[in-house]
């Protein structure tokens, strides 16, 4: 048997192996594989052929407009990612790194039970789908988990900087670094150059997202918008008409809570100005939480984005109140979204479990907000008090 016979055979057993697995979580497998990354392999090919991806991305297999920055483009061209041995090579080495930082952090919460939900979250269908989508989030991931564990403040920023460049939402994880009046400043300069180097295509990146107007495995208050819209056509009710200016009123009130929940929590007069921001956990928390949070109000994401709840568990655990226990509780539900889905069997069926995962999510979103807000109150204590 030659050694191309003996590839072919091991990538058609691979290739089988991650059929039953992804037909196991109900997730719908994609040909060519890695659909996510495979935008970005096709870049090149758009760009240089002179058309804009952004608005016609003719080489993308789906014909999906771009919708991240086109640092990528350079990021395909030179490691030739159109050859598929790179690409492939590419999208193991950051699925390998991901696996890698999971299991770092596990380590780090020296913890059974960590450990444990850990596991599950990893084995869950959020986590499965971002494998087979090869969804570069987990490249984020791993970014992101270095720059919480380094103690060097300046190789931190560096990296949230490079993640924030790769994709936008990385951005609200520079708050791992607000400890110091200057760290803060000097993140907030960081904060500013992205968006002058991100603007010319914010719009893009927003409105080329197919998760703005998918409703099912999303999270995100523009999904629950969506979500409106689709239980209300399906009810056959005609309460609520699709337009720009209702969807603002709602988007406006969702942020009135939102700042009025906020506002309340750091109040709170029993809470400790104390919190360490260099310890790892509250560190991992901090840009779990704020990626989950800010996520959820300004974007909509697909569930694979819940990956980044891992970086909570150690700090959920370590803090093992009522309301932590419900919030593992809910992620655990909220991560196998898909799954739950493969127990219906008629369109009403499929609403009914919508509702009830969005009302997972968002009870979840509320959780850790109240939780983050701790670390919020800090920050405000240690601006306030001009501390070096």
């Amino acid at each position: 048997m030659t050694s191309l016979s003996k590839k072919i055979i091991l990538e058609i057993f691979i290739s089988v192996i991650f059929s039953y697995i992804f037909k196991l979580y109900n997730i719908t497998h994609l040909e060519p594989s890695f659909a996510d990354i495979r935008s970005y392999q096709a870049l090149p090919l758009t760009v240089d052929s002179g058309f804009d991806p952004y608005v016609n991305h003719v080489y993308d297999p789906w014909k999906r407009p771009f919708n991240l920055p086109i640092i990528w483009y350079y990021i395909s061209k030179y490691l030739n990612l159109v050859n598929e041995f790179n690409f492939k090579l590419f999208v193991f080495l950051y699925i390998s790194s991901f696996i890698f930082c999971v299991i770092r952090i596990i380590s780090i919460s020296k913890n059974i039970i960590s450990s444990f939900i850990i596991i599950l979250i990893f084995l869950s269908s959020s986590t499965i789908l971002a494998i087979e989508r090869g969804n570069t989030d987990m490249l984020i991931f791993s970014i992101i988990f270095v720059a919480c564990t380094v103690n060097n403040f300046y190789i931190s920023f560096v990296l949230i900087f490079f993640a924030s460049i790769l994709k936008l939402y990385p951005i609200f994880t520079f708050n791992i670094n607000f400890d110091l009046k200057k760290k803060i400043i000097f993140s907030i300069t960081g904060i500013f150059l992205i968006f002058v180097i991100l603007f010319k295509n914010l719009n893009n990146f927003f409105y080329n997202t197919h998760s703005s107007f998918d409703t099912g495995i999303t999270y995100g208050f523009r999904s629950i918008i969506m979500g409106l819209y689709k239980l209300e056509e399906r009810l056959g009710l005609d309460l609520l008409s699709k337009n720009e200016i209702l969807y603002n009123v709602l988007y406006l009130f969702f942020l009135i809570f939102i700042s009025l929940f906020v506002f309340y929590f750091v109040r709170k007069k029993n809470y400790n100005n104390n919190i360490d921001f260099i310890d790892t956990k509250n560190r991992l928390f901090i840009a779990g939480a704020s990626i989950y949070c800010f996520s959820y109000i300004f974007f909509s994401s697909y569930d694979y984005r819940l990956i980044f709840l891992i970086l909570i568990v150690p700090y959920l655990v370590s803090n093992f109140n009522l309301l932590n226990k419900i919030s593992i509780f809910f992620i655990l539900i909220t991560s196998n979204s898909i799954l739950i889905y493969s127990v219906a069997d008629t369109p009403y069926e499929y609403m009914y479990i919508g509702i009830f995962t969005h009302l997972c999510k968002f009870f979840l979103f509320l959780l850790i907000l109240r939780e983050l807000t701790k670390f919020l109150k800090v920050l405000i204590y240690n601006v306030l008090l001009i501390k070096n």
